[in-house]
């Protein structure tokens, strides 16, 4: 993507990287969709068609409308829509593939030799790649580790660098310092992401189960009464910091188990998907199929096929089930294979070949996602314990200064010093370092995980309420062990 100097927008960058992000997190499955749908021999208009109404490939589709109302409505071909169209195409990946289909349509090659030719290229490179970026993301946790250890000893030696100097100039120094510290560790939490490229395990829309919304107004509830727990008042600030954190670790905890049984109903989907697949391949109808499926326990998803094979009996159609099914899994992997069987079943594609296609892209997906979650468990046992430790040298430090102003401020003509530290000051700073590295360290957590923004409040709640608890214990202990020493 170019950008001219004079037109430099940075909202619009962002905005272009995350469509590009996205268009290349739809782009393994949408080809799963061409090679499956491909197999019922269906019109190239058709196929277009279905393209650009598929809303599981939000963005994708976006594009694909732009070529079918070039088509139909300006009466391109289908060759030159395509070569037209790439140009909104913010991934190069896509880009590339519509400017290559664009191609071979021009040849007059038969679209399904096309789509096997390139799921085939693609599916064979995918897993390696994959593997070379969770690689390199690994190495980039040992990185943010090591900077992250760093980082709090610069903020704690810009605090002693100008606490003799003045009020002002310290209070500039040190935020200037902190922000700064701040900003790398979110850079390298973009880092991070650009090379795990997690998916949501949750899908983005309008359509959300009961479950899910009722988890989303509590947490909107808890989340709305932290203004209230900060202006508390007779109560220390670390303290008002750790109970914060409880409603929002509660929030996350709520919002983590949900995912949880999310997850869970993916586990089992292979299963369900292999035996409907394997029944309708001979001639039967699905609603039979379902008939049997009801007996066989797929643990927390029987009561989603319950709910489909009763809305197939009441003769609500097929494609209404087959939604309301993917909305009560509320699965974003579910809802985009899913998508792609019930439209084989529907145009009559070849379901023997297409659920085989189905389960081997899932089984590539779940190990590349097995195997992050595995960095996510290596950071995440590194970053907690460091978080804590910080914790507790910021608690040290400022009861040191806590201690020694009481002694300055008790023999005031024997030490020529200022006659009063800025002990609260320092305190509120050290707190303020505790939430701001608290934000970077889930961030960076979250960044790899991105299973849903309930992971991201579970880890910011559980950082500020263990450290903040940290901090208060160390800091009152710290002091009173220190002022005993003093004063004797």
């Amino acid at each position: 993507m170019k950008v001219s100097v004079g037109s430099f927008n940075p909202l619009g960058i962002i905005r272009a990287l995350s469509k590009g992000y996205k268009i290349e997190s739809e782009f393994p499955f949408f080809l799963l969709y061409f090679r499956s749908i491909a197999t019922a021999r269906v019109s190239r208009n058709l196929l277009f068609k279905l393209f650009a109404e598929k809303t599981v490939f939000r963005n994708i589709s976006e594009i694909f409308k732009k070529i079918h109302v070039l088509v139909d409505v300006w009466r391109y071909g289908h060759a030159e829509a395509c070569e037209t169209a790439c140009r909104h195409a913010v991934s190069k990946v896509f880009k590339t593939f519509l400017i290559r289909m664009s191609q071979s349509i021009s040849s007059g090659e038969d679209l399904e030799d096309f789509i096997r030719r390139e799921y085939r290229n693609f599916m064979a490179s995918y897993p390696e790649e994959r593997e070379r970026m969770l690689d390199r993301l690994r190495k980039f946790c040992d990185a943010y580790t090591s900077v992250f250890s760093s980082t709090t000893l610069i903020c704690v030696t810009i605090l002693l660098a100008v606490i003799f100097y003045s009020f002002k100039l310290m209070i500039q120094i040190a935020v200037i310092g902190l922000t700064s510290v701040s900003m790398l560790l979110f850079l390298f939490s973009w880092i991070m992401f650009s090379q795990a490229k997690p998916d949501s395990i949750l899908p983005k829309g309008r359509e959300k189960p009961p479950k899910r919304r009722r988890i989303e107004r509590i947490t909107m509830g808890l989340l709305a009464s932290l203004p209230a727990i900060f202006f508390l008042s007779g109560m220390e600030l670390f303290l008002r910091v750790a109970l914060m954190g409880i409603p929002i670790m509660v929030a996350g905890f709520l919002g983590r188990r949900y995912v949880g049984k999310v997850k869970a109903c993916e586990q089992h989907y292979p299963s369900f998907l292999r035996q409907i697949a394997s029944i309708c391949s001979s001639g039967v109808p699905v609603k039979t199929a379902l008939k049997d499926a009801v007996n066989v326990n797929y643990g927390p998803l029987n009561k989603a096929v319950r709910k489909l094979y009763a809305r197939l009996s009441l003769r609500i159609s097929s494609e209404t089930a087959w939604r309301s099914f993917e909305t009560e899994v509320d699965s974003q992997l579910i809802s985009r294979v899913n998508g792609v069987f019930t439209d084989v079943l529907l145009r009559g594609g070849n379901i023997n070949e297409v659920s085989k296609l189905i389960e081997s892209v899932y089984f590539i997906y779940t190990t590349i996602r097995r195997r992050r979650y595995q960095i996510v468990s290596y950071l995440n046992g590194m970053l907690v314990p460091l978080h804590v430790a910080m914790c507790g040298m910021l608690a040290i430090i400022s009861g040191f200064f806590t201690s020694l102003n009481k002694f300055i401020t008790s023999m005031p003509t024997i030490l020529p010093l200022q006659s009063a530290l800025p002990t609260e000051f320092i305190n509120a700073y050290f707190i303020f370092v505790l939430v701001l590295f608290s934000l970077n360290n889930a961030s960076a957590i979250y960044s790899i995980e991105g299973d849903s923004h309930f992971t991201l409040l579970f880890l910011l709640g559980l950082m500020l309420a263990c450290g903040s608890l940290v901090y208060g214990l160390v800091f009152q202990t710290a002091s009173q062990y220190l002022s005993s020493i003093l004063t004797v």
